[in-house]
């Protein structure tokens, strides 16, 4: 009796509510958007006073001071290092395969660690007062704002990694490391626009 009753309640359930689709994905993309668009107003009040201090005849940093290019060219360079070994990570989880999604992880984050490194170096050799006014504490501040924007895609990066260990993100259910790459993505565009506005328009 029970035995037929099983299948007769199990016909008879309701379904299961529907899965919402890319939650994750699209509040990533909300979050890359607005970490962008805090960096890129920043860079663009930069470019504003220099053009202005520029105008009117005023240097725009300190004659003891330099801005060095390698820096900034060894971070751009390891920027797009990382967008390789992402894509990496995500084609490797959608197809099962977590050796590889592993190694590239490890380079990944490697590279985001090279980067702040880089950055800090800059620091160390530029040796610039911070000011509140002129283009000096606004030069601090937009490679600061994408230095905090970087850390933040690295933990993305490195709790994603920690779920695909676990073997909860492979195959079709890699979106969250899909909404990490993406912000990821994001970051290495904005330090694109940084770096030219910064270190090549100086």
């Amino acid at each position: 009796m029970s035995a037929v009753a099983a299948p007769s309640r199990l016909l008879t359930a309701p379904p299961a509510p529907p899965r919402r689709p890319r939650v994750l994905l699209v509040a990533t993309a909300f979050g890359a958007v607005a970490s962008a668009a805090v960096v890129l107003t920043i860079l663009a009040a930069y470019l504003q006073v220099r053009a202005e201090r520029l105008a009117q005849g005023v240097p725009t940093l300190p004659e003891e001071v330099v801005l060095p290019l390698t820096p900034g060219n060894m971070g751009l360079a390891t920027l797009g290092m990382s967008v390789i070994t992402v894509a990496w990570v995500s084609w490797s989880l959608r197809n099962d395969d977590r050796t590889h999604a592993y190694l590239g992880l490890g380079l990944s984050i490697l590279l985001g660690v090279a980067f702040i490194n880089a950055t800090a170096y800059l620091y160390t050799q530029l040796a610039m007062p911070f000011t509140v006014t002129g283009t000096a504490g606004l030069i601090y501040i937009v490679t600061g704002a994408h230095l905090a924007m970087t850390i933040v895609g690295l933990v993305y990066l490195a709790v994603m990694g920690f779920q695909a260990l676990g073997g909860q993100l492979t195959g079709r259910d890699a979106e969250g490391f899909s909404a990490a790459a993406l912000y990821w993505y994001v970051t290495v565009a904005v330090y694109a626009a940084v770096w030219y506005g910064v270190y090549i328009t100086k």
